[in-house]
């Protein structure tokens, strides 16, 4: 461990057994603190900082206000001729998605598509965890994901209030040569962990992705939580945003109305999630490796920069060193140890 500028940086190890420790002082079971470090250190290490360790105070917040239950586990629903639904009885979000994952799984062993919606659970992180979980299987992954009322944040295009969440969209395959190609979006210009992110470190956002509470453009992250807050923009910003409030509509119907909820609800807490499965044909690794190759094939506008299919510039920033904490995130951990009566010292040992 070294701290550099108030920034502390861990080992992968040690970052994981961090996250988990730090957990089951909240009451979160020795498995599911292990599945959430590893999602989190996972995306640190991929460079998503958005989603890595940075997430764990609002975690324990979340336990702490009554939004997840520590000890929440998710089961399995299936409704008669409707879909598969996980209710996560408020557990963290990870652990009811790996859940799902496992449940579709089993379902492709039987049937040539699955899908499962997750209800009721914790911030779910990175979504294109899931569907790479199921691209390694020899599957086509898709995950549609949103977020309760009080996380409408996104504007819909031309307006000035949010009414939807940054509403990510997945997916993932696997070629015959066993790349993956994985693409992990929201579908506001940016994710609010970006923002949350900009936010924590003290710099401004670019133009164009924010505005205050009175519709005006503005680059500082402040304004998204202010009270009335700001909104972040859709995808496709002031000229074509309406293609990213589109794209927000389709996950709102996909993750939270199709599982059986109700986007108006502001009692609703949590992360909706939809993941789809396709059992593709024999043919689709080989015919998937021929339109990655003629992809690559195109002149690069800048020589030193070749193009790249989605999640390759993820796995090449991947490192297996160490993961960095930032200032803000650990004082915030020094302080949730503190409200909780425990050294934080104590879990680094």
């Amino acid at each position: 461990m070294k701290a550099t500028n108030g920034d502390l940086i861990l080992s992968v190890v040690d970052a994981k057994r961090l996250a988990a420790r730090f957990l089951a002082h909240w009451e979160v079971s020795d498995p599911d603190a292990a599945v959430v470090a590893h999602h989190l250190v996972e995306n640190d290490q991929r460079g998503i900082r958005s989603h890595g360790i940075l997430r764990l105070p609002q975690y324990v917040e979340e336990i702490e206000t009554g939004e997840i239950d520590p000890r929440g586990q998710p089961v399995v629903v299936n409704a008669g001729g409707g879909p598969t639904v996980i209710n996560g009885r408020r557990c963290l979000g990870p652990v009811a998605c790996v859940s799902a994952v496992d449940e579709i799984t089993r379902q492709c062993q039987a049937h040539p598509m699955a899908v499962v919606s997750v209800r009721q659970a914790g911030h779910c992180g990175r979504i294109g965890a899931y569907t790479e979980d199921l691209a390694t299987q020899g599957l086509i992954g898709l995950a549609f994901c949103s977020g309760p009322r009080s996380g409408h944040r996104v504007a819909p295009f031309g307006g000035t209030e949010g009414r939807l969440a940054t509403n990510p969209i997945a997916y993932a395959f696997q070629t015959a040569d066993g790349l993956l190609i994985s693409a992990d979006f929201s579908t506001s210009v940016v994710p609010e962990g970006k923002v949350r992110l900009w936010h924590y470190l003290r710099e401004m956002a670019p133009p164009g992705v924010l505005r205050d509470a009175s519709g005006s453009q503005t680059q500082d992250p402040q304004v998204l939580y202010d009270s009335p807050s700001g909104t972040i923009q859709p995808l496709g910003g002031e000229l074509f945003g309406y293609k990213g409030t589109a794209l927000g509509l389709l996950v709102e119907v996909l993750a939270t109305i199709y599982s059986g909820e109700d986007s108006t609800d502001a009692t609703r807490v949590g992360n909706n999630v939809t993941i789809i499965a396709l059992v593709p044909p024999k043919t689709f690794g080989v015919h998937a490796s021929r339109l990655a190759a003629y992809i690559h094939s195109t002149q690069a506008i800048d020589p030193a920069h070749p193009v790249l299919l989605p999640g390759e510039l993820e796995s090449s920033r991947r490192v297996d060193a160490s993961v960095l904490i930032a200032r803000d995130t650990w004082q915030q951990m020094l302080d949730a140890a503190t409200r909780k009566g425990f050294e934080l010292s104590e879990v680094m040992r």
